[in-house]
Parts: structure tokens; C-alpha cells; sequence
């Protein structure tokens, strides 16, 4: 407490204690008010620390739902440990068991040109003709109509790096020169993949030979150390050939990768329940977080429990309140008809809490396991097998049928009007680029001859629930702005507090001057009375 030296030192005063009393009366007119501001500051902060639970608990969801988003529960094996498999198109799929063997796997054509001295040596001048095709016998070669061919002309003095240089800028053609280890070095030019891209090198010599060393028209044996081949499939008894070792068109929405070959074996194609089941288990587990920590800080008080730090928060209670609409709402474009979380085995309860009945998921998944893909994985499909689609859409992009148009008289593609942009591919098949409009991102493939079709598109649950995290999360979303407005009331308040608190030692200051005065005039009447009353005194004695 501090010490009232006027009151102190001034004996003949008022007597009353004048700091005590200046700070009183101050305190009278500004402690309610310092008070109500500094009750707002704490829970202003009380409420901005469990915003950040909020924010928390928004990120926790997000992070499970991106490791669950595309998750698919169909599941693909081989049999053979050189054939591996994998899943390319959900909605493609068919779930099954196919047999099939590889004769063959596809190869390059290898190429070896030896008995140089040096990487130095010269290899002569004159032009040479690079042709892409395939050899059936010795000299018997048929071009390629899909591959250009190539030529290079070999100037004076040109040496044996230089050339396979100028060889590898070729495409389709590979050539480096190697140390064989004995004292000489080999030029070794290899090919793509597949017996159509083998090549057929046609020398002509110029003023200093030396060029006909690398003429394979009428000795590619003797030069070939690997022929060129496609790789020999058969599936279920039919036999396919195909230039490269990874195949995505044998089996509908799948890719093969051969390593090697394989008398027999078979790849299976099923859902896998265990693991639809344990992903909606932890769905169900994310979500009920949430709402738990949404319910606990919205609580209002009861005689049993306190409020919550955001009691009533009407925000936070909309924020709950759009998350179940999101998981009650149905799930379009995933086939003729809508799916449901509930329709997984997915119920809500009076509490608001969902649980995972086991029983009827276990019925739901044995009637229609591909229902689980509306929950985990966007669907892409057509009604046209000859239409493929392909990319992926944007955030933006609503769940529903798309109509693909082709004028033929403008060469114009439109899907649901929004112009697509068109490449010709070497075939002569068209493909199809969706470069603005919902869609935008997804391609599409189709004969040149395909005017029309439809393009079905479902978002999944997880994509919604992703979308509706990162919007709750992001920079002026909605807990962004509800942790700003909080920080803006303690802001204004403390600046409020301050300001009482300056005004309030203005006034104290201001109150001690005017008792100051007040002071000295009560001590010069105390001192005049008291001359009056001894001067009476001193009368009354004569």
C-alpha cells in the first residue's frame, strides 16, 4: 500500500488519508469497467485456444482422410512372381480369375560393331541410312510405316564417340561405345522394345571408306547379339503379341509388367472385405473425434457438467452441424443409383455418434462390394466401351452425367458444352483434353468415328470430406475467421484497458491536486481558529 505523505507530514489537515481517497474514487469509477474488459480478454483467449482444438482435430480428419482418399478394396495378385499387376481403372474392373502364360517377353534388338582400337578411331565418311522395322530372315526386312527413317552424314575424320553420339540423338536409337576389357573397343547400338522397332543400317561409303563396317543389309546376324521381339501373351487361350513388357490392354482396367516368362498362371481380381471393413472402421473413428470435440467445447452447462469453452458458439455448431449433412448426403454418379453411408452398414445414433453395424456390412458387401468404391475412390465411367476416359477432375467438379459431342462438320468436341481440346494420335483415334469447366483435368480416347456418348463422374465420400476439411482450414475459412474474430475482441479489449487505465491515472493525479489545495485551505482555517480562539481566550483571562 502506498504511503499518504500529504496526509503524513500535514498534521493540521483534513486527516483524512487523501491518496487513499483519490485512489478510491478512481477505482469506484473505472474498476467495473477495467474489470468487464479484462473478462472479455480471458475468454476471448479461452475461446482462441480452443479454436486451435477445433483446427486441431480439422487437420487430424484431414490427414486420415487423404491416407483413406482412393483407396480402392479390390485387390489384384498374380500367381507367377514375374508378372506383376496392378489396378489402372476401378470402374473397369471385373472381379475374376484369368489364366495366362508368357512365351516371350518383348526384347530390344542389340547391335555390336568390335575391333576398334581407341574411342578415337575414325570410322571413315560418306552417309549412313537408319530404317525401323522386321527382320523375318538374313536379309529379309520390312519397314515400318509408323517410324521415319533416319540418315546421317558422316563427315572426314568423324571417330568412333562422335558417331555413336550422333547415333543416340536418333529416336529409337541407343549407342555407346565399350571397353571390351582386352585391349579393343565395340560400338554397341540397341533399339526399343518390340520386334517392329528393330533396325537395319544401310551404309554408303564416301572418299574415305570405312563405313561399310556398320552396313547390316546383308549381315545383321552377324552383328546381332539380341533380336528384336514382342512379348507373346496368352490369356485364357487366346494369344496376344504386344512391342513392350507392360500391357494394360489384355485385361479390362488392369496393367501387366513382365519380367520374365511363365508357363502358367493367374491373375485374381477380387474385394477385399477385411480391409473395406477396417477402413471404415477408422472413418467412423475419425468422425466420431470430431464431433466429440465439437460437442464437448459447444456444451452448455448442466448441473452435472460446465459449459464448454465455446458454449453455444453458433459457428461451431453450424461446422457439426454441415459435417453430418456431408456424411448422410448420397453419393452421385457411381451407378443407376444413389449410395449411402447407411447403405454400408453405417448408422447415426440419438447422440449424433455413427457406429459400423458388422452384420449389416457384412450383408451390403456380399450383395455389392463395388458399392465401397463411392466411398474411398472418385468414379470415372461412359456408357460407350469404345469412349475411355482417363485423368482426373478437379475439386470443382460435380458428381453427374456429362454429355461428349463431336461436330464432325467443325472438328469441334464439347462436354456438356465446354469445348475439349483434340489431339490425333498415330492411329488415327482421337484424344480429348478438358482444359476449363467442372470436368476440367480429365481426358478422353475414342475412335475418330465416335460422335456422341455420355461421361458419368462420382465423386467419393472421401473426396467430399477432403474438399470440406481443406475449406474448413484454409486462410479465411471458417476457423480461420472465427480465431481472427476472437483475437480481434482481446485486441480491442486490451487496447480498451489501456486506455481505462491511462484515464484512470490522469484522474487520481488530477483528484490528489485538488485535494492538495483542499488540503491548505482547511489547514490556514484550522490555523486562523485557532489565533481566534487564543486571542478569545487571552480576552476572557484580562
Amino acid at each position: 500500500m502506498a504511503v499518504d505523505y500529504l496526509s503524513t507530514l500535514n498534521k493540521n489537515g483534513s486527516g483524512l488519508s487523501l491518496t487513499s481517497l483519490a485512489t478510491n474514487l478512481v477505482a469506484a469509477e473505472f474498476m467495473p469497467k477495467m474489470e468487464n474488459a479484462q473478462k472479455k480478454i480471458d475468454k476471448a483467449e479461452v475461446s482462441v485456444s480452443a479454436m486451435a482444438t477445433v483446427r486441431a482435430q480439422f487437420e487430424r480428419l484431414g490427414n486420415s482422410v487423404t491416407a483413406l482418399s482412393g483407396t480402392s478394396v479390390l485387390s489384384a495378385r498374380s500367381s507367377a512372381g514375374n508378372v506383376s499387376v496392378a489396378i489402372d481403372d476401378i470402374s473397369a474392373v471385373s472381379e475374376g480369375v484369368t489364366e495366362f502364360s508368357v512365351g516371350q517377353i518383348a526384347r530390344r534388338q542389340v547391335l555390336e560393331f568390335t575391333g576398334f582400337a581407341s574411342p578415337q578411331d575414325t570410322v571413315g565418311s560418306g552417309s549412313l541410312a537408319i530404317d525401323f522395322g522386321v527382320w523375318f530372315d538374313e536379309t529379309g526386312f520390312a519397314q515400318n510405316p509408323d517410324l521415319a527413317s533416319a540418315a546421317l552424314t558422316i563427315g572426314e575424320g568423324t571417330t568412333l564417340e562422335e558417331l555413336a553420339t550422333a547415333l543416340n540423338d536418333i529416336e529409337g536409337v541407343n549407342a555407346r561405345v565399350l571397353d571390351r576389357g582386352d585391349g579393343t573397343y565395340t560400338l554397341g547400338i540397341v533399339s526399343e522394345l518390340g520386334a517392329g522397332k528393330a533396325l537395319r543400317i544401310t551404309a554408303t561409303e564416301g572418299t574415305v571408306p570405312g563405313l561399310a563396317a556398320f552396313d547390316t543389309t546383308l549381315t545383321n546376324s552377324t552383328h546381332e547379339v539380341q533380336a528384336a521381339a514382342d512379348a507373346m501373351i496368352t490369356v485364357d487361350g487366346i494369344t496376344v503379341f504386344r512391342g513392350s513388357n507392360t500391357v494394360d490392354d489384355v485385361i479390362e482396367g488392369v496393367t501387366l509388367t513382365l519380367t520374365g516368362t511363365s508357363e502358367g498362371g493367374a491373375i485374381t481380381i477380387e474385394r477385399d472385405q477385411e480391409l473395406a471393413k477396417a477402413m471404415l472402421d477408422q472413418l467412423v473413428a475419425d468422425i466420431n473425434d470430431t464431433f466429440d470435440v465439437l460437442d464437448k467445447l459447444t456444451l452448455y452447462a448442466t448441473e452435472d457438467s460446465d459449459a464448454g469453452d465455446l458454449a453455444g458458439d453458433r459457428v461451431i455448431q453450424k461446422l457439426r452441424a454441415d459435417l453430418a449433412k456431408l456424411i448422410s448426403e448420397p453419393l452421385e454418379g457411381h451407378g443407376s443409383s444413389s449410395v449411402f453411408l447407411s447403405d454400408l452398414g453405417v448408422a447415426t445414433q440419438r447422440n449424433g455418434r455413427v457406429t459400423l453395424n458388422d452384420t449389416l456390412f457384412d450383408r451390403a458387401f456380399n450383395e455389392n462390394p463395388r458399392k465401397f468404391e463411392a466411398i474411398f475412390s472418385n468414379s470415372y465411367s461412359t456408357n460407350k466401351a469404345e469412349l475411355k476416359v482417363g485423368g482426373l477432375a478437379g475439386p470443382s467438379a460435380k458428381s453427374g452425367d456429362y454429355a461428349f459431342r463431336l461436330d464432325t462438320a467443325t472438328g469441334i468436341a464439347t462436354l456438356d458444352d465446354t469445348p475439349l481440346m483434340m489431339t490425333i494420335k498415330e492411329d488415327g483415334s482421337h484424344q480429348y483434353i478438358a482444359l476449363s469447366g467442372d470436368l476440367a483435368g480429365l481426358t478422353l480416347a475414342a475412335p475418330s468415328t465416335l460422335t456422341s456418348g455420355t461421361v458419368s463422374f462420382g465423386r467419393s465420400l472421401m473426396s467430399k470430406l477432403d474438399g470440406f476439411v481443406k475449406e474448413t482450414t484454409r486462410f479465411s475459412g471458417t476457423i480461420d475467421n472465427r480465431e481472427r474474430y476472437f483475437q480481434d475482441i482481446s485486441a480491442e479489449q486490451s487496447d480498451l484497458l489501456k486506455e481505462l487505465e491511462a484515464k484512470s491515472t490522469v484522474l487520481e493525479e488530477r483528484y490528489l491536486k485538488k485535494f492538495s489545495v483542499m488540503e491548505r485551505l482547511i489547514t490556514e482555517l484550522k490555523s486562523t481558529g485557532e489565533y481566534l480562539t487564543n486571542m478569545v481566550d487571552s480576552w476572557n483571562k484580562d
